[in-house]
């Protein structure tokens, strides 16, 4: 985390240092840009008091229909500034004067109290994108760097989330300056803000459909899973999760388009949207991060090779779920063993529930040794009841015999995640390798890594989930 805000202090002074520079070798000055009314015959500019400001340029745009004029500095004050149209009547739909108040600053920055430009606006605001979208990589190698530490980690997770935020929040601020870094008109401060402020909305609004689709995709792989396994409250998670996904979003678009008062709906809903956007690349994060875990292939440098239990048959034999974790150890110990001439210790691990004729570990042994796999390979852990108790007992097995080697285990894909995040909480740093699962089981498992991320990085989020909010408020409350 230090190394994290050193790059992040580091990245915010090469910006203003860059942003300072730009303004330096800008020549200073402040161009305001005007729509000319289709009967102005001229323009007239006068300042009161004379002296602080002067019309240095005026130019109009090819079509003749943007007039352009290019102030500078003569000394710091305040003067009140007049821009006349010639030829424009009392009765015109254009004004026929366009009253402002120009301020002068240090530095030659003057600054428009109409537009709420100021000298190097669209520097300072071009600059600022790319600090967001520094920080952005910043936040995505921290997870890199988290994850070659511990693979199976929340951290790396909630920073990859406030990567993609950030990442999202830079492109919107991008793509509103760039009409200015190519020398054209780029509005006014008031407009860019507005924007800025209103780019969660844009975004939510933008990703309605695919969290529809997901918010389906969750309904559905529940129903199956419902069919297969019961209708137990874990596997109804998705579904209500479903449906506060598709409210949210829904309540999100609502508020856009309501009634309410317009400064109170323009606070709630640039609040409102910021967090959803932010939560929205927290799930994201969690999808990706995984989806990886579960396609993750070991080094051939095992010691040990650990099978996470799960329910067997009555008779003693194993349904295809926990086969498929069995198998999946035998093909990667077979695979060590040709590769390098290194044979692992397989630890089939799980106790015996109140409906299982033996313990699971012993059931996956018996299947180990149908599949040729020699006894002195297998030492079956047949006292735990849980994930988090198949990796103690298990850890305690291998400490017993000397020492903890190297360990990989091996469960159905959408569970290495959720195992290698347990393993460590008991402070076990091991690899993990998934077999091939049916797709209903993955949604569930998003959610409970979503929940389980918020729930121990609580302290981070809340204060992400502050700083979000407070920037929401203000700016909004800055522009109305």
């Amino acid at each position: 985390m230090r190394r994290t805000l050193l790059e992040l202090l580091l990245a915010l002074a090469v910006w203003t240092g860059i942003f300072a520079l730009c303004l330096l070798l800008g020549g200073g000055g402040l161009t305001l840009y005007f729509e000319v009314p289709p009967e102005a015959e001229g323009m007239r500019f006068e300042t009161d008091p004379a002296g602080i400001v002067t019309l240095a340029d005026t130019s109009r745009s090819a079509d003749g229909e943007e007039l352009a004029l290019r102030l500078k500095a003569q000394s710091r004050g305040v003067t009140r500034a007049v821009l006349y149209w010639d030829g424009v009547g009392e009765d015109s739909f254009y004004a026929p004067e366009i009253r402002m108040t120009l301020r002068s600053l240090p530095l030659g920055i003057l600054s428009d109290s109409v537009t709420g430009n100021f000298t190097g606006w669209g520097y300072l605001v071009g600059c600022l994108s790319l600090f967001l979208l520094t920080a952005a990589l910043i936040f995505f190698r921290a997870s890199r760097r988290e994850r070659r530490a511990a693979f199976f980690s929340y951290r790396a997770t909630g920073e990859l989330g406030l990567a993609l935020f950030l990442l999202v929040t830079g492109f919107f601020r991008v793509d509103t300056v760039l009409p200015f870094l190519r020398g054209e008109n780029a509005g006014t401060v008031w407009a860019l803000l507005i924007s800025a402020i209103v780019s969660a909305q844009t975004f939510m609004r933008w990703t309605a459909a695919a969290l529809g689709v997901f918010s389906l995709g969750l309904a559905v792989s529940n129903l199956v899973l419902i069919r297969h396994e019961g209708a137990r409250p874990a596997n109804m998670l998705g579904i209500a999760v479903g449906l506060v996904i598709i409210g949210g979003a829904g309540f999100g678009i609502w508020m856009s388009y309501s009634m309410l008062t317009f400064p109170l709906r323009n606070v709630l809903l640039n609040t409102y949207a910021g967090v959803f956007v932010y939560l929205e690349c927290l799930l994201a994060a969690t999808v990706i991060h995984a989806v990886r875990a579960g396609r993750h292939e070991p080094d051939y440098d095992k010691d040990y090779i650990l099978v996470l239990g799960c329910r067997i048959r009555a008779d003693g034999t194993l349904y295809p779920l926990i086969r498929g974790r069995v198998d999946r150890a035998i093909a990667f110990w077979r695979a060590q063993l040709a590769a390098t001439g290194k044979q692992a210790v397989l630890i089939p691990s799980g106790g015996k529930g109140a409906d299982e004729p033996l313990s699971e570990a012993e059931a996956m042994a018996r299947y180990m040794r149908g599949q040729g796999i020699p006894e002195e390979a297998i030492l079956p852990e047949t006292a735990s009841g849980t994930t988090r108790e198949n990796l103690a007992f298990s850890r305690r097995l291998i400490e017993a015999r000397g020492g903890e080697g190297k360990t990989a285990f091996s469960t159905s894909s959408y569970h290495v995640y959720r195992g290698g995040i347990l393993a460590a909480d008991l402070g076990w740093n091991i690899d993990g390798m998934g077999s091939r699962t049916k797709w209903y089981f993955w949604p569930n498992a998003f959610l409970r890594e979503f929940i389980g991320l918020l729930a121990s990085t609580r302290i981070q989020q809340i204060m992400a989930l502050a700083l979000i909010t407070a920037l929401s408020v203000g700016f909004t409350m800055l522009v109305m």
